[in-house]
Protein backbone atom coordinates (compact mmCIF):
# COMPACT_ATOMS: atom_id res chain seq x y z
CA UNK A 1 0.00 0.00 0.00
CA UNK A 2 1.11 3.57 -1.19
CA UNK A 3 2.63 6.04 2.07
CA UNK A 4 -0.11 8.64 2.37
CA UNK A 5 2.12 11.88 1.78
CA UNK A 6 2.49 9.59 -1.92
CA UNK A 7 -1.53 9.44 -1.72
CA UNK A 8 -3.05 12.51 -0.69
CA UNK A 9 -2.60 15.76 0.29
CA UNK A 10 -2.79 16.36 4.56
CA UNK A 11 -5.96 16.35 6.73
CA UNK A 12 -7.72 16.57 10.21
CA UNK A 13 -7.87 13.03 12.07
CA UNK A 14 -10.79 11.79 13.94
CA UNK A 15 -12.19 8.18 15.21
CA UNK A 16 -12.04 5.22 13.11
CA UNK A 17 -16.17 4.63 11.91
CA UNK A 18 -16.98 1.65 10.02
CA UNK A 19 -19.65 1.83 7.58
CA UNK A 20 -22.88 -0.41 7.61
CA UNK A 21 -26.26 -0.09 6.67
CA UNK A 22 -29.51 -0.93 8.61
CA UNK A 23 -32.95 -1.61 7.40
CA UNK A 24 -36.23 -1.89 8.92
CA UNK A 25 -38.63 -4.85 8.43
CA UNK A 26 -35.89 -6.65 6.32
CA UNK A 27 -34.03 -9.32 7.58
CA UNK A 28 -30.03 -8.33 7.18
CA UNK A 29 -27.32 -10.95 5.74
CA UNK A 30 -23.58 -10.17 6.95
CA UNK A 31 -21.28 -10.28 4.93
CA UNK A 32 -17.77 -9.78 4.13
CA UNK A 33 -17.20 -7.78 1.31
CA UNK A 34 -13.75 -7.87 -0.27
CA UNK A 35 -13.40 -4.18 -1.64
CA UNK A 36 -14.30 -2.32 1.35
CA UNK A 37 -12.55 -1.98 4.98
CA UNK A 38 -14.22 -4.08 7.96
CA UNK A 39 -17.80 -5.58 7.74
CA UNK A 40 -21.02 -4.00 5.95
CA UNK A 41 -24.64 -5.53 6.64
CA UNK A 42 -26.11 -6.54 2.98
CA UNK A 43 -29.70 -6.59 3.03
CA UNK A 44 -32.66 -9.15 2.01
CA UNK A 45 -35.71 -10.05 1.92
CA UNK A 46 -36.67 -12.96 3.71
CA UNK A 47 -37.54 -16.12 1.44
CA UNK A 48 -41.30 -15.86 1.82
CA UNK A 49 -41.83 -12.50 1.40
CA UNK A 50 -39.56 -12.91 -2.17
CA UNK A 51 -41.48 -15.33 -3.48
CA UNK A 52 -44.69 -13.82 -2.79
CA UNK A 53 -43.36 -10.33 -5.40
CA UNK A 54 -41.02 -12.31 -7.28
CA UNK A 55 -40.44 -10.49 -10.82
CA UNK A 56 -40.38 -12.35 -13.92
CA UNK A 57 -39.39 -9.56 -16.78
CA UNK A 58 -39.57 -9.66 -20.63
CA UNK A 59 -36.24 -9.66 -22.41
CA UNK A 60 -35.57 -9.26 -26.11
CA UNK A 61 -32.63 -9.82 -27.82
CA UNK A 62 -32.46 -8.50 -31.19
CA UNK A 63 -29.08 -9.11 -32.60
CA UNK A 64 -30.31 -12.67 -34.55
CA UNK A 65 -32.87 -10.46 -36.22
CA UNK A 66 -30.41 -8.06 -37.27
CA UNK A 67 -27.94 -10.84 -38.29
CA UNK A 68 -31.11 -12.00 -40.83
CA UNK A 69 -30.88 -9.00 -42.79
CA UNK A 70 -30.07 -9.40 -46.42
CA UNK A 71 -32.04 -6.44 -48.74
CA UNK A 72 -33.08 -2.95 -47.88
CA UNK A 73 -36.78 -4.55 -47.52
CA UNK A 74 -35.16 -6.64 -44.34
CA UNK A 75 -34.38 -3.34 -43.07
CA UNK A 76 -37.80 -1.68 -43.46
CA UNK A 77 -39.83 -4.52 -42.12
CA UNK A 78 -37.45 -4.73 -38.90
CA UNK A 79 -37.78 -0.91 -38.20
CA UNK A 80 -41.23 -1.50 -38.67
CA UNK A 81 -41.68 -4.24 -36.09
CA UNK A 82 -39.72 -2.25 -33.80
CA UNK A 83 -41.08 1.00 -34.00
CA UNK A 84 -40.47 1.74 -30.60
CA UNK A 85 -37.15 1.50 -30.59
CA UNK A 86 -36.85 3.57 -33.77
CA UNK A 87 -39.16 6.10 -32.26
CA UNK A 88 -37.08 6.38 -28.97
CA UNK A 89 -33.89 5.47 -29.06
CA UNK A 90 -33.50 6.31 -32.76
CA UNK A 91 -35.69 9.45 -32.25
CA UNK A 92 -36.97 9.08 -35.93
CA UNK A 93 -40.73 7.52 -35.77
CA UNK A 94 -42.30 5.46 -38.53
CA UNK A 95 -38.48 5.30 -40.11
CA UNK A 96 -39.07 2.42 -42.31
CA UNK A 97 -41.17 5.60 -44.43
CA UNK A 98 -37.28 7.12 -44.50
CA UNK A 99 -35.20 5.76 -47.40
CA UNK A 100 -32.56 7.75 -46.88
CA UNK A 101 -32.45 6.19 -43.13
CA UNK A 102 -33.09 3.01 -44.18
CA UNK A 103 -30.36 2.99 -46.93
CA UNK A 104 -27.99 4.26 -44.07
CA UNK A 105 -29.40 1.14 -41.75
CA UNK A 106 -28.52 -1.08 -44.94
CA UNK A 107 -25.22 -0.32 -45.26
CA UNK A 108 -24.35 -0.79 -41.58
CA UNK A 109 -26.14 -4.16 -41.41
CA UNK A 110 -25.37 -5.55 -44.70
CA UNK A 111 -21.90 -4.95 -43.53
CA UNK A 112 -19.64 -8.71 -42.92
CA UNK A 113 -18.09 -6.61 -40.51
CA UNK A 114 -21.24 -5.71 -38.49
CA UNK A 115 -22.37 -9.46 -38.78
CA UNK A 116 -18.94 -9.97 -37.02
CA UNK A 117 -19.21 -7.92 -34.52
CA UNK A 118 -22.96 -8.92 -34.21
CA UNK A 119 -21.62 -12.88 -33.59
CA UNK A 120 -19.66 -11.74 -31.18
CA UNK A 121 -22.17 -10.40 -28.84
CA UNK A 122 -24.50 -13.17 -29.43
CA UNK A 123 -21.26 -15.62 -27.89
CA UNK A 124 -20.48 -13.50 -25.18
CA UNK A 125 -23.65 -12.99 -23.91
CA UNK A 126 -25.74 -16.25 -24.85
CA UNK A 127 -29.62 -16.38 -23.77
CA UNK A 128 -28.74 -13.42 -21.37
CA UNK A 129 -29.86 -15.77 -18.43
CA UNK A 130 -27.02 -14.13 -15.78
CA UNK A 131 -28.38 -10.79 -16.79
CA UNK A 132 -32.04 -11.47 -16.66
CA UNK A 133 -31.69 -13.18 -13.46
CA UNK A 134 -29.80 -10.15 -11.99
CA UNK A 135 -32.77 -7.66 -13.29
CA UNK A 136 -35.20 -9.95 -11.49
CA UNK A 137 -33.62 -9.76 -8.27
CA UNK A 138 -33.32 -6.09 -8.90
CA UNK A 139 -36.68 -5.88 -10.00
CA UNK A 140 -38.07 -7.95 -7.19
CA UNK A 141 -36.17 -5.73 -4.32
CA UNK A 142 -38.12 -2.44 -6.02
CA UNK A 143 -41.42 -3.85 -5.77
CA UNK A 144 -40.97 -5.18 -2.43
CA UNK A 145 -40.08 -0.89 -1.63
CA UNK A 146 -42.80 0.50 -4.39
CA UNK A 147 -45.36 -2.04 -4.71
CA UNK A 148 -47.27 0.43 -7.30
CA UNK A 149 -43.86 0.34 -9.58
CA UNK A 150 -44.53 -1.33 -13.26
CA UNK A 151 -41.38 -3.43 -14.66
CA UNK A 152 -40.39 -1.96 -17.86
CA UNK A 153 -39.73 -4.18 -20.75
CA UNK A 154 -36.22 -4.56 -21.42
CA UNK A 155 -34.84 -4.82 -25.07
CA UNK A 156 -31.14 -5.39 -26.17
CA UNK A 157 -29.77 -4.18 -30.24
CA UNK A 158 -26.66 -3.83 -31.74
CA UNK A 159 -26.36 0.05 -32.77
CA UNK A 160 -22.51 0.01 -33.89
CA UNK A 161 -22.42 3.37 -31.94
CA UNK A 162 -24.52 5.17 -34.61
CA UNK A 163 -26.79 6.92 -32.29
CA UNK A 164 -24.31 7.53 -29.71
CA UNK A 165 -25.93 6.71 -26.65
CA UNK A 166 -25.36 3.59 -24.24
CA UNK A 167 -29.32 3.29 -23.43
CA UNK A 168 -32.87 4.43 -24.13
CA UNK A 169 -34.83 4.89 -20.55
CA UNK A 170 -39.12 5.24 -19.89
CA UNK A 171 -41.08 4.34 -17.71
CA UNK A 172 -42.32 1.42 -19.74
CA UNK A 173 -39.02 0.82 -22.10
CA UNK A 174 -35.49 0.55 -21.39
CA UNK A 175 -33.25 -0.16 -24.68
CA UNK A 176 -29.99 -1.12 -24.48
CA UNK A 177 -27.21 -0.47 -26.83
CA UNK A 178 -25.58 -3.81 -26.02
CA UNK A 179 -22.31 -2.96 -28.00
CA UNK A 180 -21.25 -0.31 -25.58
CA UNK A 181 -20.68 -3.53 -22.82
CA UNK A 182 -18.69 -5.63 -24.85
CA UNK A 183 -15.35 -4.68 -22.43
CA UNK A 184 -11.85 -5.23 -23.71
CA UNK A 185 -12.26 -8.46 -25.78
CA UNK A 186 -14.40 -6.85 -28.32
CA UNK A 187 -12.46 -5.81 -32.26
CA UNK A 188 -14.63 -2.32 -31.47
CA UNK A 189 -15.52 -0.30 -28.78
CA UNK A 190 -17.07 3.32 -28.24
CA UNK A 191 -15.58 6.82 -28.26
CA UNK A 192 -15.32 7.15 -24.58
CA UNK A 193 -12.28 7.73 -22.42
CA UNK A 194 -10.10 5.30 -21.21
CA UNK A 195 -11.06 5.53 -17.57
CA UNK A 196 -14.64 4.90 -18.59
CA UNK A 197 -14.37 2.42 -21.16
CA UNK A 198 -13.15 -0.17 -18.37
CA UNK A 199 -17.13 0.35 -16.86
CA UNK A 200 -18.63 -0.74 -20.39
CA UNK A 201 -18.54 -4.71 -19.89
CA UNK A 202 -21.39 -7.33 -18.51
CA UNK A 203 -20.88 -6.58 -14.78
CA UNK A 204 -21.46 -3.00 -15.26
CA UNK A 205 -25.11 -3.40 -16.94
CA UNK A 206 -27.37 -4.17 -14.58
CA UNK A 207 -25.71 -1.69 -11.80
CA UNK A 208 -25.76 0.97 -14.21
CA UNK A 209 -29.47 0.14 -15.21
CA UNK A 210 -30.48 0.03 -11.87
CA UNK A 211 -29.07 3.15 -11.24
CA UNK A 212 -31.01 5.26 -14.11
CA UNK A 213 -34.33 3.61 -12.47
CA UNK A 214 -33.53 5.20 -9.14
CA UNK A 215 -33.49 8.62 -10.45
CA UNK A 216 -37.34 7.70 -10.35
CA UNK A 217 -37.43 7.50 -6.53
CA UNK A 218 -34.45 9.87 -5.38
CA UNK A 219 -35.80 13.67 -4.74
CA UNK A 220 -33.70 16.85 -4.22
CA UNK A 221 -33.94 20.39 -3.82
CA UNK A 222 -33.65 22.03 -7.03
CA UNK A 223 -32.37 25.23 -5.22
CA UNK A 224 -29.92 24.01 -3.09
CA UNK A 225 -27.15 24.25 -5.42
CA UNK A 226 -24.69 23.14 -3.30
CA UNK A 227 -21.99 20.48 -3.44
CA UNK A 228 -23.46 18.67 -0.18
CA UNK A 229 -27.05 18.19 -2.18
CA UNK A 230 -25.31 16.88 -5.29
CA UNK A 231 -23.22 14.79 -2.96
CA UNK A 232 -26.17 13.48 -1.38
CA UNK A 233 -27.97 12.80 -4.18
CA UNK A 234 -25.70 10.58 -5.95
CA UNK A 235 -25.06 8.94 -2.18
CA UNK A 236 -28.63 8.05 -1.82
CA UNK A 237 -28.28 6.99 -5.22
CA UNK A 238 -25.68 4.15 -4.47
CA UNK A 239 -27.63 3.60 -1.35
CA UNK A 240 -30.68 2.49 -3.12
CA UNK A 241 -28.36 0.10 -5.56
CA UNK A 242 -27.20 -1.80 -2.28
CA UNK A 243 -30.43 -1.96 -1.28
CA UNK A 244 -31.95 -3.24 -3.91
CA UNK A 245 -29.22 -5.38 -5.35
CA UNK A 246 -27.22 -6.59 -1.74
CA UNK A 247 -25.39 -9.56 -3.50
CA UNK A 248 -23.46 -6.75 -5.50
CA UNK A 249 -19.82 -5.99 -4.70
CA UNK A 250 -19.55 -2.35 -3.36
CA UNK A 251 -16.81 -2.16 -6.18
CA UNK A 252 -19.80 -2.40 -9.28
CA UNK A 253 -21.72 -0.46 -7.61
CA UNK A 254 -19.42 2.55 -7.21
CA UNK A 255 -17.32 1.58 -10.13
CA UNK A 256 -14.14 1.75 -8.88
CA UNK A 257 -11.18 -1.16 -8.69
CA UNK A 258 -11.01 -2.87 -5.67
CA UNK A 259 -7.33 -1.23 -5.01
CA UNK A 260 -9.29 2.29 -5.45
CA UNK A 261 -12.22 1.28 -3.18
CA UNK A 262 -9.99 -0.30 -0.45
CA UNK A 263 -7.52 2.98 -0.44
CA UNK A 264 -10.16 5.76 -0.02
CA UNK A 265 -12.12 3.61 2.98
CA UNK A 266 -8.17 3.71 4.09
CA UNK A 267 -7.70 7.63 3.23
CA UNK A 268 -11.37 8.23 4.25
CA UNK A 269 -9.69 10.81 6.81
CA UNK A 270 -8.10 12.55 4.08
CA UNK A 271 -11.03 12.97 2.07
CA UNK A 272 -12.75 14.35 4.36
CA UNK A 273 -10.36 16.57 5.87
CA UNK A 274 -10.00 18.17 1.94
CA UNK A 275 -13.53 19.16 2.37
CA UNK A 276 -13.47 20.46 5.48
CA UNK A 277 -10.39 22.40 4.85
CA UNK A 278 -11.72 23.48 1.07
CA UNK A 279 -14.71 24.52 2.11
CA UNK A 280 -16.45 22.69 -0.50
CA UNK A 281 -19.78 21.53 1.20
CA UNK A 282 -21.28 24.26 0.65
CA UNK A 283 -19.36 24.94 -2.82
CA UNK A 284 -22.00 26.44 -5.71
CA UNK A 285 -19.19 26.71 -8.11
CA UNK A 286 -20.05 24.41 -10.96
CA UNK A 287 -16.43 23.86 -12.03
CA UNK A 288 -15.68 23.38 -8.86
CA UNK A 289 -18.43 20.90 -7.81
CA UNK A 290 -17.14 18.87 -11.36
CA UNK A 291 -13.92 18.46 -9.95
CA UNK A 292 -15.07 16.43 -6.96
CA UNK A 293 -18.47 14.66 -8.35
CA UNK A 294 -17.96 14.95 -12.15
CA UNK A 295 -16.11 11.82 -14.78
CA UNK A 296 -12.14 11.92 -14.15
CA UNK A 297 -10.14 9.70 -14.00
CA UNK A 298 -8.52 11.05 -10.87
CA UNK A 299 -8.91 13.87 -8.04
CA UNK A 300 -5.78 15.33 -8.65
CA UNK A 301 -6.02 17.85 -5.80
CA UNK A 302 -6.68 15.67 -3.11
CA UNK A 303 -3.60 13.17 -4.29
CA UNK A 304 -2.33 11.63 -7.21
CA UNK A 305 -4.32 8.34 -6.77
CA UNK A 306 -7.34 9.19 -5.40
CA UNK A 307 -10.48 7.84 -7.84
CA UNK A 308 -12.52 10.42 -9.71
CA UNK A 309 -15.87 11.15 -8.24
CA UNK A 310 -14.71 10.90 -4.91
CA UNK A 311 -17.37 13.49 -3.96
CA UNK A 312 -19.72 11.06 -5.30
CA UNK A 313 -18.06 7.92 -2.77
CA UNK A 314 -18.12 10.48 0.03
CA UNK A 315 -21.64 11.42 -0.27
CA UNK A 316 -22.55 7.55 -0.18
CA UNK A 317 -20.33 7.06 2.69
CA UNK A 318 -22.64 10.14 4.65
CA UNK A 319 -26.23 8.45 3.68
CA UNK A 320 -25.08 5.09 4.88
CA UNK A 321 -24.30 6.48 8.42
CA UNK A 322 -27.42 8.61 8.70
CA UNK A 323 -29.27 5.02 7.89
CA UNK A 324 -27.50 3.55 11.00
CA UNK A 325 -28.04 6.29 13.04
CA UNK A 326 -31.77 6.71 12.15
CA UNK A 327 -32.63 3.23 11.85
CA UNK A 328 -36.35 3.90 11.81
CA UNK A 329 -35.91 6.18 8.35
CA UNK A 330 -37.30 3.49 5.54
CA UNK A 331 -35.64 3.36 1.88
CA UNK A 332 -38.92 5.14 0.50
CA UNK A 333 -38.35 8.36 3.00
CA UNK A 334 -34.74 8.47 2.42
CA UNK A 335 -35.40 8.81 -1.21
CA UNK A 336 -37.89 11.31 -0.65
CA UNK A 337 -35.85 13.21 1.40
CA UNK A 338 -34.68 16.60 -0.10
CA UNK A 339 -32.59 17.85 2.53
CA UNK A 340 -29.21 17.25 2.35
CA UNK A 341 -28.22 19.41 5.13
CA UNK A 342 -30.36 17.45 7.39
CA UNK A 343 -28.99 14.22 6.24
CA UNK A 344 -25.22 15.36 6.29
CA UNK A 345 -26.13 16.40 10.08
CA UNK A 346 -28.27 13.86 11.18
CA UNK A 347 -25.54 11.23 9.85
CA UNK A 348 -22.77 12.34 12.31
CA UNK A 349 -20.59 11.10 9.78
CA UNK A 350 -16.75 12.11 10.76
CA UNK A 351 -14.02 9.51 9.79
CA UNK A 352 -10.58 9.51 10.56
CA UNK A 353 -7.74 7.21 11.36
CA UNK A 354 -4.06 6.51 10.68
CA UNK A 355 -2.41 4.95 7.74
Amino acid sequence: MMKQSNYMSKSIRISVILLSTLCVACSSNKKQDSATIGETEKITINAEQKEKIKVKIKLTNLERDLLNIRTREDVANFLKKNNDIASTYMELPNAHKEAPFVEQLYQMYSHPAFKEFCNSVINYYGDYSDVKAQLEEAFTYIKYYYPDYKVPEIKTIVTGFKFNKDFYFSDSLIIISIDYFMGNRSKYRPDLFQYMLKRYDKPYLVPMIVTAISTKFNLSNTEDNTMLSEMIYYGKAHYFLERVLPNLPDSLNIQYSDKELREAHKYSHVIWGHFIEKKLFYETNHMEKQRYTGESPKVYVIGDNCPGRIGRWLGWQIVRKYMLENPHVTLQQLMQNKNAEEIFKKSKYKPSGKS
